[in-house]
């Protein structure tokens, strides 16, 4: 991770003022990504703050995802795997729980670990021009007016082939990874949704098997300037 990455991932909102992030207090612009397995989002993302920079007045943009969770397992002192497995493994019954909290050092309770990833992204959001691949992101961050919420799909089949291309799987091996990736990440979303909160609501849907990459990320820019989301370098007019 280089060092202006860094810098961006250790600054902090107050800690007293952990929540998610209100309509009325201004952060951004963030654009995030939530994407079906397979749909190949952080390259994307990628390509798509490429882009943005071109056009940016202030700030370049940073991509953000497996950042995310490395920080946060940093600020609870947790081993990143462990953390990522917790996350993902949805309903845990008493008894885990009470092998988890004498097995370890600092036992973390769930509210620790959902506020620690809530404040994380808020700081983040805090700061702007950035862009959140998965993480429950379009959650956390869906009361930010300067805020762009994307969701890739893509049909089954093309899904099930570039992950077999990816990986080194047969069919049925890729079939299983996706089932199972899926479930993983449908149980760290659902730590972070609300009471009679809609999980998943986007600004913008796009089926990744349909069209191109490229025209993928000029859409994405497109909708994020009808948002208000980008400042464009101003050319200088020769006044003759």
């Amino acid at each position: 991770m280089n060092n202006t990455l860094m810098a961006y991932l250790n600054k902090r909102l107050h800690p007293n003022e952990s929540r998610y992030p209100e309509a009325n207090s201004q952060p951004g612009p963030v654009i995030c990504i939530s994407r079906e397995v397979g749909c190949g989002a952080v390259n994307i993302a990628h390509l798509l703050a490429s882009e943005l920079d071109k056009q940016s007045q202030v700030k370049k943009w940073k991509v953000l995802s497996k950042e995310i969770l490395q920080q946060s397992a940093l600020e609870l002192n947790m081993d990143p795997y462990k953390l990522r497995k917790y996350l993902n493994e949805g309903e845990r019954n008493l008894f885990d729980d009470i092998l988890s909290a004498f097995n370890e050092k600092r036992h973390k309770s769930d509210r620790m670990i959902n506020q620690t990833l809530i404040d994380l992204i808020s700081s983040f959001t805090s700061e702007g021009y950035c862009i959140i691949v998965g993480r429950a992101g379009h959650i956390i961050t869906r009361n930010i007016e300067k805020s762009l919420l994307v969701k890739l799909t893509a049909d089954l089949d093309w899904r099930v082939k570039q992950i077999m291309e990816k990986n080194q799987l047969n069919i049925r091996q890729a079939i299983e990874f996706i089932e199972k990736t899926e479930q993983e990440r449908l149980n760290f979303r659902n730590r972070f949704v609300r009471n009679n909160e809609a999980p998943d609501v986007f600004d913008l849907t796009i089926n990744l098997s349909r069209m191109t990459i490229s025209s993928m990320v000029k859409i994405i820019q497109s909708a994020a300037q009808i948002k208000g989301l980008l400042e464009y370098n101003r050319s200088k007019v020769e006044v003759f």
